[in-house]
């Protein structure tokens, strides 16, 4: 009779276990919203990224230096991932004329796992965007079109961005720093990877374009599509 019991037993563990297999071999991809990361078939949380790593981030990615990286809030969490990712496996950053992705090729080396690196991913993802000065002049008219002709097939026509085809909103974005990203796909200092097939097709966009075309653009963008408030210069009052 024990041995019969613990036959049983023994087949309905191994009936939960390939019940289990088979439902988590058959468990539906992300959507195309959500973000290519997931920790596990059963939800097991992230490892949390340590406050001096944070801190360390934030030397270059915040508002208190003028030299400064991008703002990362609120952009989402595959694309946070994706980019983290390139600099990590030397895809991005391996460039000595564009200074600010090599820096981030080295501060990639605080970045030891996957886990962290998703961790951090997450972390900024979840952060409210900023306000953001608008500093790029241009013709936002004239930049529409530009729009409209090279960039909404993939940035969507509210620069909301499609993760479908790995494509970033560029609605969150500071204008500078998309002014920056523009001149550096057209010049070639942001190296594109030949299997990185997002960069090819941005290459390709911001090909043949003057610094006015871009400027008009990202004005464009700014004025019409950024869903960030307008952070107002703070100043003495005019008399």
């Amino acid at each position: 009779m024990v041995q019969r019991c613990i036959y049983f037993r023994y087949c309905a563990g191994l009936a939960l276990g390939l019940w289990l297999v088979a439902w988590v071999g058959c468990v539906q991809g992300p959507s195309e919203a959500e973000s290519p990361i997931v920790a596990s078939a059963f939800g097991q949380a992230l490892d949390q990224v340590d406050t001096a790593t944070i801190d360390a981030c934030m030397v270059c990615h915040s508002t208190r230096e003028m030299q400064r990286g991008p703002v990362l809030d609120g952009l989402p969490e595959w694309y946070l991932a994706d980019q983290l990712r390139k600099f990590k496996s030397g895809q991005r950053g391996k460039n000595a004329a564009n200074r600010a992705e090599a820096l981030m090729g080295v501060a990639m080396a605080k970045v030891e796992t996957e886990a962290q690196l998703a961790a951090l991913a997450r972390h900024f993802a979840g952060r409210k965007p900023k306000p953001s000065i608008r500093v790029i002049r241009g013709d936002a008219v004239a930049g529409k079109t530009l729009y409209v002709i090279r960039c909404v097939s993939c940035h969507g026509a509210r620069g909301e961005g499609k993760p479908e085809i790995q494509s970033p909103p560029v609605n969150v974005q500071e204008d500078w720093f998309l002014l920056d990203q523009l001149r550096k796909y057209a010049n070639g200092q942001r190296s594109v990877h030949p299997s990185d097939a997002g960069g090819v097709m941005m290459k390709a966009a911001a090909a043949n374009l003057s610094l006015n075309d871009l400027r008009n653009m990202v004005a464009y963008i700014a004025k019409d599509l950024t869903v960030t408030p307008l952070l107002q210069k703070v100043g003495p009052r005019k008399k």
